[in-house]
């Protein structure tokens, strides 16, 4: 598989990535009544945040998902976050989190870093009671797929299998937040494979800062055309730095409160990962509420839905995400051409667990009774007509 034109970087020096920009050194106490940033500290896990916040994150007023809530809060979705696992532990994420994978075998329904249950958190966290965020689509399921090693770091071949994991399991769309420099064959293999089977695989552009202030190299899985990278955008709506080529296709809020692995604390996150995260949310809530749509459908629909301008196309791609248009427009910019997605032949070995497919399987039985109750009531009626008076 290549990357979309422009977004192939030949030579490319293959580098490991860790958990990067997601996450920040602890700076002291923190200012009153803000929450601390998601600790890096290495060879320790994560434990409770000691603020908990109640009040609306910018981010969520912005992208304001309790609109279409009404409509749906991407309940029979399953979101696999693929990164550091994911806590069930997490009270706001009880009951939400499947037992997932680590691809060294295994369950990764914990998460010593705290990455990937502050993320699952901006995807699906239930309401608690405490008044603190709520995910943007609190119905849908979570599926931990942990690709870090003993110090934090992943490497394309585990990435590579993390996102095989999530698409044999089930998932119906893969959060993949850090990615890698090198576009190796086994990782496009990988995405062709996900999205032969119909998972939208939503990723960012990078989690890294550039050397020398200079742009952060180009990402991968995001680099390949099949998968929608996302790039965040900040309160004055100026997006982050990206690769020349690294082919943005859509922004959204890179900054929110990440919940904790335990108790009911938030931490503060930031950066193209927390972006994706919500882009990943969106895009959970628009496959409840059109189960009929492909992954490249439902692709289009955050596209063609979002809000332009905001920068250039290398930073914000077609625009800043616009969660109530994805999910409720009739019919987004009729006419225009549908967006290019790579696809090839893919020889998927597993069967997948329980996604979609049985809930469009559902609704194309549920229409054929209702067309043979229109029939038959039909039936009757020109019968009841020929009757003598």
């Amino acid at each position: 598989m290549t990357g979309r034109s422009g977004r192939g970087r030949a030579g490319i020096v293959g580098m490991v990535v860790g958990l990067g920009a997601l996450v920040a050194p602890p700076t002291g106490a923190a200012a009153a009544g803000e929450p601390p940033p998601l600790p890096a500290t290495a060879g320790r896990c994560v434990g409770p945040s000691p603020v908990t916040v109640r009040e609306t994150p910018w981010a969520l007023r912005l992208l304001a998902p309790q609109a279409g809530w009404p409509l749906t809060r991407g309940a029979g979705v399953v979101v696999a976050v693929v990164d550091t696992g994911v806590s069930a532990a997490a009270p706001a994420l009880a009951g939400a989190v499947r037992p997932g994978a680590d691809v060294t075998g295994g369950r990764a329904d914990s998460d010593c870093a705290g990455r990937g249950t502050a993320l699952a958190g901006l995807v699906a966290a239930r309401p608690t009671g405490d008044g603190g965020p709520t995910g943007i689509a609190p119905d849908a399921e979570i599926l931990p797929v942990r690709i870090t090693d003993a110090n934090r770091r992943i490497s394309p071949a585990r990435l590579a299998a993390g996102i095989r994991l999530a698409t044999t399991a089930g998932a119906d769309v893969i959060l993949v937040a850090a990615g890698v420099t090198t576009a190796t064959p086994d990782l496009a293999d990988a995405v062709r494979a996900a999205v032969a089977r119909d998972v939208l695989v939503v990723a960012a552009v990078t989690d890294r800062g550039g050397e020398n202030g200079g742009d952060p190299p180009v990402g991968y899985p995001a680099g390949f055309s099949a998968v929608l990278a996302v790039n965040a955008v900040g309160v004055d709506g100026a997006a982050g730095p990206v690769a020349a080529d690294a082919g943005t296709d859509l922004a959204a809020p890179g900054a929110g409160l990440g919940i904790a692995p335990s108790g009911s604390g938030h931490y503060r996150i930031g950066g193209a990962a927390v972006a994706a995260a919500y882009v990943a949310g969106v895009a959970a809530l628009v496959r409840a509420y059109h189960p009929g749509l492909s992954q490249a459908e439902v692709r289009a629909r955050l596209e063609r839905t979002a809000i332009p301008g905001g920068g250039s196309p290398r930073g914000v791609g077609a625009g800043t995400l616009d969660a109530y248009a994805a999910v409720a427009a009739l019919a987004p910019r009729q006419g225009d051409p549908p967006v290019p997605v790579a696809a090839g032949p893919v020889v998927v070995p597993a069967a997948p667990g329980p996604s979609r497919a049985a809930r469009v399987a559902g609704l194309t039985v549920l229409g054929a009774f209702v067309v043979t109750l229109l029939v038959a009531a039909a039936t009757l009626t020109r019968r009841g007509s020929r009757r003598p008076g």
